[in-house]
């Protein structure tokens, strides 16, 4: 299991989900151009390149504006998805299946180069940060905030990018503190 990450009592605004959601993909960008590749980011549990990786995480972002193409029933996700979503923001930290693509998405373009699989995310967070409609329930945590959605999609970049952390790179811990959607 992930470990807890608190965070810091010194972090400012720029720590905020939207800001710390664009500075993980600033920092990706910039150990891609850095290094070439984003392999050495991966975690060794999953399947994904790391162009699928942002692909993946490009996606769910995207669906998260424009409705995912399958959902879990209402049941579930009024009850377990909101209690792990929960339990996810308050930790910072997420664990799931790495190798799991979204439900009912496109294939992802395994030939895709590294650069521009972070500008296909660049690109979903920007529109994310834009929106200013309503958001379509996520498949298993249902309803989510604009901040809940930005600071999940920082702990699922977290997750299946590990080694931008390890590397130092990204500092700016996902704010584990959002308000529960009511």
């Amino acid at each position: 299991m992930s470990s807890f990450r608190p965070v810091p009592a010194d972090i400012t605004d720029a720590a905020t989900p939207l800001p710390a959601l664009v500075a993980f993909v600033d920092t990706l960008e910039s150990r891609v151009r850095q290094d070439g590749s984003g392999a050495a980011l991966l975690s060794p549990r999953g399947s994904y390149s790391f162009s699928e990786t942002a692909q993946h995480a490009a996606q769910s972002i995207g669906y998260s504006m424009t409705g995912y193409p399958k959902l879990a029933p209402a049941s579930l996700r009024v009850t377990v998805g909101r209690a792990v979503k929960h339990v996810f923001l308050r930790r910072g930290a997420m664990r799931h299946n790495l190798s799991a693509p979204v439900s009912g998405a496109p294939a992802l373009d395994p030939g895709m180069p590294d650069l521009s699989a972070v500008q296909v995310l660049r690109d979903a967070v920007n529109r994310l940060v834009a929106f200013d409609g309503a958001l379509q329930p996520h498949p298993t945590y249902g309803r989510c905030t604009k901040d809940q959605v930005a600071s999940l999609q920082t702990l699922h970049l977290r997750e299946h990018l590990p080694g931008a952390e390890r590397a130092g790179a990204a500092t700016t811990p996902c704010s584990p503190t959002v308000e529960p959607t009511r």
